[in-house]
Formats: C-alpha cells, structure tokens, sequence
C-alpha cells in the first residue's frame, strides 16, 4: 500500500485575522520536499495551527499562497487530510463505518472496500471493526482517526497535536507508529506540536516558530533511522539541541520585542 507524496510550497504567507490590527502570520516562507515528515514547533499562540488550517485549505491568508504539488490550495481536498485533537467520531457508526466515511462521500467506497480493512488491521483494529465508536478507548479512536484520513490516499498528511489528550504509554505508541506508516507510505506530513520529545521522535526536520506575531526563526535535521529508539544517545543530544535552540531563539526573540516596545 503506497500512497503518492506532494511538495508542499508556502510563499510570504502573511495572515491577519479580522478586527485584529497585528499579524498572527508573517512572512512565512517555507518549502517540504515529497515524503519529508516535518514538526512545527513553537510556544501556544504562535500560529501553528493557523498555518497548519491553511495548508489544509481552512483557512485562506491574507496574502501569499499555499501551494501542493504547484496547485494553489484554497480549500480543503481528501489529497490533504488532517487529523485533529479529537477524532471527531460520529458516535452511531461502528468503527469500520467511521473508517470509510471519507470513501463513501467520494463515493468511491465499494470498490475501496479492501482499503479500509487493510488500513484497520494496519493501526491495530482488526478485532474491533463491528464496534461501536463508544465501546473504544481514547487512543483505539485516534487510530479509527488515522485509518479514515489514510483512506483516501492523502498525498499530504496534517497533524494538529492529535495525541495530546491521550495518556503517555498511547501517545508514544501511536507517535511511533503515525511516524513509520508515514515514512514507509512515503506520505509527506506536517505535524504541529509543542512537545519537544515528539517532535525529535517523529519528523525528519523540525521548523521552530517564534510567536507576536507568528515566524520561523529556526530549523534542525533529524537524521534518524525509523523507528527510533528515545533511549539512545544520539535521540537524546539531539533533543537537547533542540531544546537549547529552541530556548535560544525564543529567547532573542522577547528580547527584540521588547526593545521594540521601549
């Protein structure tokens, strides 16, 4: 099962919203290769999600442009599926129904049947397809999450912290293995996230953002094997690196804000 990666091209994306006289956005220049996993990073309020809703296609910039594979997003399309906080269920359905909600609105459901089993025996649901979506735990939905926003085939997939509210043997777990499904699919994905740990065991290149108003002020190379081990030592320098970069930039820049407001 192979999904078609897309080159994701965002290009002076500035966005202010409505009754608001400051930018969330600025200058937002950014380019991801086919197949790469990347993690935006920052403190709450940078704009992450603001960015992420408009790689999907929610949400329109005030000026720049998004583009997938040289296509100019402007709305959402099952060629980039995103996967919130919460599963966003539809409680009467069983999980195989769940599962192939995206198909049957395409209208492509029957003759993508065999997708949807393969995809729930592949993110742990094989004994679980018949049930309803209230007899699963936290993290056996996410996993129903996951197999709908795969069956599609997404070109692009856009995470917004969907495994933040699960408890932490979950999270890891299904961190781990978002983070290899999406490499050996060879699916670029685009992760928001403010855990540092997550964003080292998940992505290839993690872009740090700076916040009032929303920029990238870094980036660092992940150039570890899948899946990875939290227990090594490189993981753990470079998690530290990231850290201390991390707090280096956010550092430099409160500092430039406030000279700027003295």
């Amino acid at each position: 099962m192979t999904t078609k990666a897309s080159s994701v091209w965002i290009s002076d994306l500035t966005h202010t919203f409505k009754k608001q006289t400051s930018p969330a956005l600025k200058n937002i220049n950014l380019t991801i290769p086919k197949g790469q996993l990347t993690a935006l990073i920052g403190r709450s309020g940078c704009g992450k999600s603001t960015l992420l809703q408009m790689i999907a296609g929610l949400l329109i910039p005030s000026e720049g442009a998004v583009r997938i594979n040289a296509h100019t997003v402007t709305k959402p399309s099952a060629k980039w599926n995103m996967m919130f906080q919460k599963p966003s269920l539809y409680p009467w359905m069983t999980v195989r129904e769940n599962a192939a909600l995206g198909l049957v609105f395409a209208g492509t459901y029957k003759t993508k049947k065999e997708r949807v089993e393969s995809l729930l025996d592949m993110v742990g649901l094989a004994d679980h397809k018949d049930k309803n979506i209230q007899q699963l735990s936290g993290g056996q939905q996410q996993r129903v999450a996951l197999a709908r926003s795969l069956a599609t085939d997404p070109e692009v997939l856009l995470l917004d912290e969907p495994f933040s509210a699960l408890d932490a043997f979950t999270r890891t777990q299904l961190q781990n293995e978002v983070a290899e499904i999406c490499h050996n699919q060879g699916i670029t994905m685009i992760m928001v996230t403010h855990d540092i740990d997550e964003a080292v065991a998940m992505a290839d290149k993690v872009i740090i953002m700076s916040q009032t108003p929303g920029e990238i002020v870094g980036d660092m190379d992940v150039k570890l094997s899948y899946p990875r081990d939290r227990s090594v030592d490189e993981f753990i320098i470079l998690k530290d690196k990231l850290f201390n970069e991390f707090e280096k930039i956010d550092l430099a820049k409160q500092l430039s804000v406030s000279e700027s407001n003295s």
